[in-house]
C-alpha cells in the first residue's frame, strides 16, 4: 500500500463551486490515499469573528445571512435533490441560535463560545468538499476533525495533545490504508472535556500538520493560491522567483517572519516526524511549487527576504539595569503574566527593546499591550511604545559567516532609519525594523542586490 499523504486546501481554494472543482481534480489525481483538510469558505471565518464581537443583533443577522449566500453559491453547482443543501441548512439553523444569543459579559465564556460559532466555517467547507468530490468518487466519509485533534481548554489558540490525538487518528489510519477518501475540517478541535476549540487564526495548515503526524504520513501538500515559495512577495516585488526546494529551517523562519503561504506553527509537527512538505496551487498545480525537505539539494547563503507588518517596538529603560541581576527576569515574568509573545530582543547596558507582533493579536481579538501590564513595567522604568512598523528579514544559511551581506543591508535601508537590527541568535535570518511605508522600497533594493 503506498504511504499516506495529507492534503490541505486554503480559503481561496474553497471559495466557490469552480474552486472546489479544481481542488477535488488536484486529488483525484493523486496516487497516494489522502486525508484532505479544509478551510472555510473566503470571507466567512472574517464574517464569523465579525459576528461574535457584535453587539447588534442587525449586524450579526446581516453577516449571518452573507454566510449563508456564500455557502449557497458554493453548492449551486450540485443538484437541487443533493442532501448536502439538507445537512448545510441545517448547520446554518444550528449558527443561527448562536448568532442569536446576546454577547457573554463574561471573557472565558466568551472565548469559548466564539470558537464554537468560528467552527461552522469548517464544518460547513467540508460538507461542501466532501459532495463535490462524490460526484466524482465513491464512499466519500466527512471526519469530525473534534473527534480527532485533541488540544487543551486555551479556546482561541489551543495547543494540541499529540499523543492523544494519535490515539484518536488510529481508526482514521487503518481506513485510509484501505484506500478511503476522507475529508475533515482544519482549524478545530476538542478539549477532552468535549467543548470545541480552535487552533487560531491561520490554524488549518497546522492542524493538517498534526494529523499528518498523527497518520505517519509520507508527505503533507498545502494547496493555496500561489504557485509555491518566492523568494520574496511577488505582489512587491515582480523579480520574485519560485523556489524549487527549501530547508525545514528556511521555511520556518520565513513562516515566522511574514510568509503568508505557510502557517508559522505549521512546520513544527513535519520537522518532529520528518514529513516533507510540498506547497503549490490548487488551480495551477502544473505550475509545481516549493518542496520543504530535511536537506534540499542546495543551501545557499541568501534563500529568499521576509516582511511582517504591523510590529511593535517596546522599549523599556532603566538605570537599575546598570551591573545589576534580575532585572531580564522581572521584565520577562511580568510580560509572561499578561501572555505577550516576544519576537526579537536587543539590549543595552540600560536598556531593552522588544518587538511584538501587532498583526497577530488583533486577529486573535486580543490588546495588544494592556495597561494594566504597562504600569507595572512602569513602576522601574521609563517605557516607550513605537508602532507602525515593519520587520525584514534575510533568510538564508550560515548568514553570519558572510561579512558583505550586513553592509549591503544597510546600504538599501539608507537614508531610512533602522529602529532595530538583530542577528546572531540564528544561522539562518539577520532582521531589522523600518517605518511600514519604507519597507516595500527596501524589499525591492535588497532583492535586487541579493
Amino acid at each position: 500500500m503506498l504511504p499516506i499523504h495529507v492534503a490541505k486546501f486554503g480559503g481561496t481554494s474553497m471559495a466557490d463551486a469552480e474552486s472546489i472543482q479544481a481542488c477535488v481534480e488536484v486529488v483525484e489525481r493523486q496516487n497516494n490515499p489522502s486525508l484532505v483538510v479544509v478551510s472555510a469558505c473566503a470571507g466567512v471565518t472574517n464574517r464569523l469573528v465579525a459576528i461574535s464581537y457584535s453587539h447588534t443583533q442587525t449586524e450579526r443577522q446581516r453577516l449571518f445571512d452573507e454566510i449563508v449566500d456564500i455557502h449557497c453559491q458554493a453548492a449551486s453547482a450540485l443538484p437541487k435533490e443533493n442532501a448536502v443543501h439538507h445537512h448545510l441548512a441545517q448547520l446554518h439553523q444550528l449558527l443561527h441560535m448562536l448568532v442569536q444569543q446576546a454577547p457573554d459579559t463574561l471573557e472565558s465564556h466568551q472565548r469559548q463560545k466564539r470558537d464554537e460559532l468560528l467552527s461552522f466555517g469548517e464544518r460547513c467547507s467540508s460538507r461542501l468538499f466532501a459532495t463535490y468530490w462524490s460526484q466524482t468518487a465513491a464512499d466519500v466519509e466527512v471526519a469530525d476533525a473534534r473527534s480527532l485533534l485533541v488540544t487543551n481548554s486555551h479556546f482561541g489558540n489551543a495547543s494540541p495533545d499529540i499523543g492523544k490525538t494519535r490515539e484518536h487518528c488510529a481508526d482514521l489510519r487503518e481506513q485510509l490504508s484501505q484506500g478511503a477518501r476522507v475529508v475533515t475540517q482544519g482549524f478545530i478541535g476538542s478539549s477532552e472535556e468535549g467543548n470545541t476549540t480552535t487552533l487560531g487564526r491561520g490554524g488549518s495548515d497546522y492542524s493538517a500538520a498534526i494529523l499528518a503526524s498523527a497518520l505517519d504520513a509520507e508527505q503533507l501538500n498545502i494547496w493555496t493560491d500561489v504557485a509555491g515559495i518566492y523568494t520574496t512577495d511577488p505582489r512587491i516585488c515582480s523579480e520574485a522567483r519560485p523556489l524549487e526546494q527549501i530547508s525545514f529551517a528556511e521555511a520556518a523562519e520565513l513562516a515566522t517572519f511574514g510568509a503568508k503561504v505557510l502557517h508559522p506553527k505549521s512546520l513544527k509537527p513535519a520537522i518532529e516526524s520528518g514529513i516533507k512538505v510540498f506547497v503549490g496551487h490548487s488551480r495551477y498545480p502544473e505550475k509545481g511549487g516549493t518542496l520543504i525537505l530535511p536537506e534540499p539539494d542546495e543551501r545557499p547563503s541568501i534563500r529568499a527576504l521576509a516582511r511582517r507588518k504591523n510590529q511593535t517596538l517596546l522599549t523599556v529603560n532603566s538605570v537599575d539595569m546598570l551591573h545589576a541581576t534580575g532585572f531580564l527576569a522581572r521584565l520577562f515574568d511580568i510580560l509572561a503574566r499578561y501572555d505577550i509573545s516576544v519576537d526579537l530582543v536587543t539590549t543595552s547596558e540600560v536598556s531593552i527593546a522588544l518587538t511584538l507582533d501587532e498583526e497577530g493579536s488583533q486577529a486573535n481579538g486580543l490588546s495588544m499591550l494592556p495597561e494594566a501590564m504597562l504600569d507595572e513595567l512602569r513602576e522601574f522604568a521609563t517605557v516607550t511604545i513605537e508602532q507602525g512598523l515593519s520587520l525584514i528579514a534575510v533568510i538564508g544559511n550560515d548568514i553570519g559567516h558572510f561579512g558583505d551581506i550586513s553592509p549591503w543591508v544597510l546600504e538599501a535601508a539608507s537614508p531610512v532609519p533602522i529602529r532595530l537590527i538583530c542577528q546572531g541568535a540564528s544561522r539562518h535570518n539577520l532582521c531589522f525594523l523600518v517605518a511600514d511605508e519604507k519597507a516595500e522600497n527596501i524589499i525591492k533594493k535588497l532583492h535586487a542586490k541579493l
